[in-house]
């Protein structure tokens, strides 16, 4: 299923499409109408009948591709047409479809180390949660040590109405980094720092910010310039711990910083992270929204981290088709009431995540994903050689891939001729090309996205 061009993108009849649905506020952003049904694997199909090569994967949303038969099948089954006909508070009331996905997760797919899974609807409500779990643990512990009761209703009842009309909450913070993204609720948003549109008129908690060390590329003719920014960055935190010394809730950091222009820093930064954040007291909360679910060529990006220990919460989203967090045996919130929703568990969405982990396992695609991985981001060099005044820094682990040009409106330019040619890719950070194919990418679909990336820059020399 080649990318095949039968008008000009978009074609008069998505453009026409594109002006119905103005009462959604989200209307403003769409690019396309596809034809969910004619689109399949890596190719999305609009409504003109252009088949375009999907290296967008909705912002790492998709994992399998368009049409994905085991998904289908699961989408299908018995279990999610009760599930989306008898919807449960899955806490109080659940099936065995729900027992039989948190098993199966607990033995085949959790992050080692991990003590219980926590989900909601998506991933920045995820983090909001996990960063909730790491102010119950802190408070509790402060209570504790200042010899109050860990469980707030045992607290007398003038310091239970303090809480009630908020003349009692934490002052502790949440340490996080610039560039950061975490989600678009209010205490996500507060730990982002990519973009100020993200945050422009919205209240924030006052939360420490330390810089975030970006590695440069290759990395082999950086290792001096890295190694600076990494220390600057570490000792940045070491002051920040200090100055909130026993008042620090948690450290929050994306595995790759990805939505602020995917920037890395090294295992070795992430190890000593984990040792200064141990040490403070503090959990470690690592964003894995992004780069959870095989995208990196492992199950989870921290895997190849190689920490000394497991982090304290794992926080996952997008590709697992729902969110929450995975959390280490500090972290299980288990007093009744503290940590609930009413639909803590959408029994078909968990489903369909059941059947592509299912999926990533059986069809072996953490393996397919490193090698096409490392022939992609080889080419990507390739190209960046041949265009040195248009592509710079191509990075990427796996197929979490990106380059930089040289101004955001080039960036842009790119982006739009390359879904004229039929390309779909997208940006992230002020001026890069971010890639994220599908985990069924071949080869064959690297080379097409490359002709006309090629093609593209051939024109905008």
């Amino acid at each position: 299923m080649p990318i095949s061009l039968a008008t000009q993108i978009p074609g008069p009849r998505t453009r026409e499409a594109l002006e119905r649905g103005r009462f959604d506020m989200q209307a403003g952003y769409r690019a396309l109408i596809i034809d969910d049904e004619a689109s399949h694997g890596c190719y999305l199909v609009d409504l003109d009948g252009n088949t375009i090569l999907d290296m967008f994967s909705s912002f790492a949303l998709g994992a399998l591709g368009y049409n994905h038969p085991r998904l289908l099948a699961a989408a299908r089954s018995e279990a999610v047409v009760r599930a989306l006909a008898n919807p449960t508070s899955t806490p109080f009331l659940t099936t065995h479809s729900w027992l039989d996905f948190v098993d199966r997760v607990a033995e085949r797919w959790a992050p080692p180390g991990m003590h219980k899974m926590y989900c909601v609807d998506a991933g920045g409500e995820a983090v909001e949660s996990a960063i909730k779990a790491a102010y119950i643990v802190h408070g509790e512990r402060k209570r504790a040590g200042a010899g109050k009761p860990r469980d707030p209703l045992e607290l007398a009842p003038a310091e239970q109405q303090a809480i009630l009309e908020n003349r009692a909450g934490s002052k502790a913070v949440v340490v996080s980094f610039g560039g950061a993204f975490h989600g678009r609720g209010l205490g996500p948003m507060s730990a982002t720092h990519s973009k100020p549109i993200h945050k422009a008129d919205l209240p924030c908690f006052e939360w420490p910010v330390v810089p975030f060390p970006a590695s440069r590329f290759p990395l082999e003719d950086n290792l001096e310039a890295n190694a600076a920014s990494e220390a600057a960055s570490l000792e940045a935190l070491a002051a920040v711990l200090a100055k909130h010394s026993g008042n620090v809730a948690a450290v929050l950091v994306e595995v790759v910083q990805c939505e602020g222009g995917d920037r890395y820093a090294s295992p070795d930064f992430f190890r000593t992270v984990q040792k200064m954040t141990r040490a403070a007291g503090a959990a470690l909360i690592l964003d894995e929204v992004q780069t959870g679910v095989g995208v990196t060529g492992s199950l989870w990006a921290h895997e190849q981290l190689a920490l000394d220990e497991p982090p304290d919460m794992v926080v996952f989203g997008k590709k697992m088709q729902l969110g929450g967090f995975f959390a280490g045996e500090r972290y299980d919130i288990s007093q009744f009431g503290r940590m609930y929703q009413t639909r803590n568990g959408d029994r078909a969405r968990a489903a369909i995540a059941l059947a592509t982990l299912e999926a990533i396992e059986e069809e072996r695609l953490l393996t397919a994903v490193r090698t096409q991985g490392e022939y992609f981001v080889e080419q990507l060099r390739e190209l960046a050689a041949r265009h040195p005044t248009l592509v710079s820094q191509p990075r990427g682990v796996g197929f979490l891939l990106a380059f930089d040009m040289p101004t955001p409106e080039l960036r842009n330019t790119f982006l739009v001729r390359a879904r004229e040619k039929g390309v779909m890719a997208s940006y992230t950070g002020t001026r890069s090309v971010r890639l994220r194919p599908h985990l069924i990418t071949t080869r064959k679909e690297i080379d097409e996205a490359l002709a006309v990336f090629g093609a593209v820059l051939d024109e905008l020399v």
